[in-house]
């Protein structure tokens, strides 16, 4: 139980990575507030439902934890702050922010639509200044807390067709070392996350905006990383493992870093 006491933040929580960090968190003794938009956006694939995110937060009680869910817009500074003063009236604080929510879009720079590039800005990075802004300021009256955001693989060896979501990813993680540096007298970790291919959401989004089936999809994707095949099937569980890693005191001397779960993806 080494969160035992601490509240962890969980954006895109209604189902997929999200929901999975959710549930390794709460196994280690945090208390949970699940967020997510619980709607579509235009022009990406379909996102996570407001009964997937009821029934993640119900598995999460079953399970013993303390949870709440939350149906909120990270691009929207109003909703962000509304959901963080949330938090702290029904769980008491926020030690861990899990700045999970993305969407990805298959365009060719020359084709890219200003809706679509507004979309993979708007919520890959304006979403998680939006939620970091209202929580900073909570840990640091506390002196303690743990960022982990959600960057990708396609940020440090990119992608073609994938340029705004790379971009978008690209931008996290540097403004992570920034803001590792900016918090670290109040005893902030911020670091990153950067999965490899996995099932998910985005993947069976991505699947069909190739035309392609979601295997063959998948068996593309993987074919950046160093593991294929089998050795190569990076799980959600592995990326949540590192999550929980990260949010613990285990990992106190760890700040500013990408810490990559993606099968060699980054050094190919």
């Amino acid at each position: 139980m080494k969160l035992e006491g601490r509240v962890a933040l969980v954006t895109g929580a209604a189902r997929g990575q999200g929901a999975s960090h959710a549930k390794h968190l709460a196994a280690e003794g945090a208390k949970i507030a699940a967020l997510d938009l619980c709607q579509d956006i235009p022009l990406i694939y379909p996102l996570g439902t407001r009964d997937e995110l009821d029934a993640t937060v119900a598995e999460l009680r079953h399970s013993g934890a303390e949870a709440i869910a939350i149906e909120a817009d990270v691009r929207s500074a109003e909703q962000m702050e509304a959901a963080v003063a949330r938090t702290v009236e029904e769980l008491g604080g926020i030690d861990i922010l899990c700045n999970n929510a993305g969407v990805c879009i298959v365009e060719g720079v020359d084709e890219i639509s200003s809706d679509s590039l507004d979309a993979m800005i708007d919520v890959n990075v304006k979403g998680v200044f939006n939620t970091i802004r209202f929580v900073v300021p909570l840990m640091k009256e506390q002196r303690w807390g743990k960022i982990i955001n959600t960057t990708s693989a396609a940020a440090q060896n990119a992608v073609p067709y994938l340029s705004a979501y790379c971009a978008a990813k690209g931008a996290v993680m540097i403004a992570t070392q920034s803001w590792a540096r900016e918090l670290g007298e109040w005893g902030i970790n911020v670091n990153s996350v950067s999965p490899g291919t996995i099932f998910s959401g985005m993947t069976t989004g991505l699947a069909a905006q190739l035309g392609l089936e979601v295997e063959d999809a998948y068996q593309k994707f993987m074919e950046q990383q160093v593991f294929k095949g089998e050795r190569g099937q990076v799980q959600r569980e592995d990326i949540s493992k590192m999550v929980v890693y990260l949010a613990s005191e285990d990992a106190r001397m760890i700040t500013g870093q990408n810490c990559a779960v993606d099968a060699g993806w980054g050094i190919t």
